[in-house]
């Protein structure tokens, strides 16, 4: 990743409000959260909007590619995932977050410098996702539990996690333990390393939904945004306008869905805290994308490899 004047001024707001929080606490949680949903409106969302056109470049046969039946597919997958919610919801946690740190790891470990096996990649995914993502919840312990509790009532798991953050209190660094891997196996620019150790910084001192939406959105998003620019679009002014042409229309709808969603929940979720829901509807959003993007990754990694042996 470049330095642009989009990314460094995202972090030099993030820095502001960091700063607002340690003076006002209040005034900091409106204008951090305030810069997380739009975040999660502008990058966050809009990320997941382009698996249609991801789907179809990255198709063995593109002419059988039907958008109908790739939308049909993605809205059963969603479905059946929310409902495995409603019945299972602590398997349905559990099965988020393993699914979380994969899809990170895979993100954020692409093109690694060292050559490894199907199993050592994967296995690589998951150690650093689920460092990083530890991190972020141990970052806020008291809100993870409050959040998770309307969920999980009688779980003894989050009170071992507070327990465990309050015995160990290095744990709740140890997504900086997983910076440290990623510097170790991938090739830095040091540009990309700064920014996410920036990030990760201000989070450590964020309340738990603004520092996961800072990682989230002005990383994660961002960085996959950069690479479908990069791999799938022309680099012009061009290839940008295409791709956010391609996003606008099932970014609108993801948006109004989701803001229509978490202001009616009280009508018939009154029971769920309501960012719990809203990290329910992320991950709903989270299972199909995860499995385009794995896709779109796969095919990059192949094409390499197709151009060294050439």
């Amino acid at each position: 990743m470049k330095p642009t004047l989009w990314n460094t001024a995202a972090l030099f707001l993030a820095l502001i409000i960091l700063f607002t929080h340690l003076a006002q606490p209040e005034a900091g949680f409106f204008l951090g959260t305030a810069f997380a949903l739009i975040g999660l409106m502008v990058i966050g969302i809009p990320h997941g909007s382009l698996d249609h056109v991801i789907s179809e470049k990255t198709a063995e046969n593109k002419k059988t590619f039907s958008l109908i039946r790739f939308l049909g597919l993605y809205l059963l997958t969603m479905a059946l995932y929310a409902g495995v919610w409603v019945w299972l919801p602590g398997f349905s946690l559990l099965f988020f977050l393993v699914l979380s740190a994969w899809h990170f790891g895979e993100t954020d470990l692409d093109e690694p410098r060292f050559s490894f096996s199907f199993f050592l990649k994967h296995l690589s995914y998951m150690l650093y996702g689920s460092m990083l993502l530890f991190g972020l919840l141990a970052n806020d312990p008291a809100q993870t539990v409050e959040i998770l509790s309307s969920l999980l009532p009688e779980a003894v798991a989050l009170q071992g996690f507070v327990a465990l953050i309050g015995q160990y209190p290095v744990l709740a660094y140890t997504e900086f333990f997983a910076l440290a891997f990623r510097f170790a196996l991938i090739k830095q620019n040091w540009y990309d390393y700064l920014r996410l150790l920036v990030i990760l910084a201000i989070a450590l001192y964020l309340p738990l939904l603004e520092g996961f939406l800072l990682y989230f959105c002005h990383h994660h998003a961002w960085l996959n945004l950069v690479r479908v620019h990069e791999r799938l679009y022309h680099q012009s002014s061009s290839g940008l306008y295409s791709m956010v042409k391609d996003m606008m229309p099932f970014s609108v709808i993801s948006v109004v869905g989701l803001i229509l969603l978490v202001a009616s929940s009280p009508l018939w979720l009154s029971h769920l805290n309501p960012v719990l829901l809203f990290f329910i509807l992320i991950s709903v959003l989270t299972l199909p994308h995860a499995g385009i993007m794995s896709q779109f990754y796969s095919k990059h990694r192949k094409k390499k490899a197709a151009t060294l042996t050439v």
